[in-house]
């Protein structure tokens, strides 16, 4: 179940297509604009398979979930039949236009991040983060439209409000960071 904490902006639909993500799109004013998306999944350990790195979990309403465990969690001999474990993944995206002769070279740029939990049970988050610069490079307010130079080509976007382009300037930058994140959490 997804469950949105913010709705996400126009501000957003013209850069989120910089970087290939899609999203549902709410007019406000500029420049920053944000949303975010939690999705929970919790459920009792049914199956641990370290040498696959797989475990399988029974949820609530009964159903049978397979889930790939990645290389980066350490503690998956830990885990046991019977245990609940509760992953969470968090997505969310910031999005900011820039006004002025300071605006940057379109760029992208990527981290990720492991942060795990010292405790007595296996816990911990994997934080996966891209930032993506561009450029207005031309308006067209007559056909509610925006054209942005991105890393790698000229990209031209509708705009659902066409007073939302009044804001915006050829020569503006469009900064866009999307940061994934996912943690769990075994209980004994």
């Amino acid at each position: 179940m997804k469950t949105p904490t913010r709705p996400i902006h126009l501000a957003c639909a013209l850069t989120l297509s910089l970087i290939g993500l899609s999203a549902t799109v709410q007019a406000e004013t500029l420049p920053v604009a944000g949303g975010a998306v939690s999705t929970s999944l919790t459920g009792t350990v049914t199956v641990v398979n370290v040498e696959q790195r797989m475990l399988t979990i029974k949820t609530p309403e009964g159903r049978f979930e397979v889930l790939r465990v990645p290389a980066e969690v350490k503690r998956l001999n830990e885990i046991k039949i019977g245990n609940t474990l509760t992953i969470t993944e968090t997505e969310l995206l910031l999005v900011d236009l820039q006004k002025g002769a300071d605006v940057g070279e379109p760029s992208v740029s990527s981290e990720s991040v492991i942060v795990r939990d010292p405790g007595a049970k296996p816990a911990g988050m994997m934080i996966d983060s891209l930032t993506v610069t561009g450029i207005v490079t031309a308006l067209d307010k007559k056909n509610a439209s925006v054209t942005i130079q991105g890393p790698d080509e000229h990209i031209t976007l509708k705009v659902e409000d066409p007073s939302m382009l009044d804001s915006v300037a050829v020569g503006d930058g469009v900064s866009a960071s999307y940061m994934r994140a996912i943690s769990g959490e075994v209980t004994f």
